[in-house]
């Protein structure tokens, strides 16, 4: 399950495990736990695509420095636009 909040016109979502961490972004790099790489893959990418598209910000509960960002296409993929904390979005 993966939570979108709607707040302040902006989407936040609550990124659990898919994306533990900004080093989780990149499309091959899941938890190690992970009993259905394959299928979280699949699911990951079009999350991201998503993500990118609707400029949501990514809550990073597991990532010990940045607490949010959001992402973007690049030529290697969907990777980090900008990184930032929730008082400094919201605050």
């Amino acid at each position: 399950m993966i939570p979108h909040i709607k707040y302040k016109g902006k989407t936040i979502v609550f990124m659990a495990d898919l994306l533990p961490s900004v080093g989780h972004i990149p499309l091959p790099y899941v938890m190690g736990y992970d009993t259905r790489p394959l299928l979280t893959l699949g699911e990951k990418e079009q999350f991201l695509k998503t993500a990118a598209d609707n400029e949501y910000i990514l809550f990073l509960e597991h990532d010990s420095v940045n607490e949010c960002c959001t992402v973007q296409h690049t030529e290697k993929g969907v990777r980090v636009k900008d990184k930032f904390s929730f008082a400094e979005m919201f605050g």
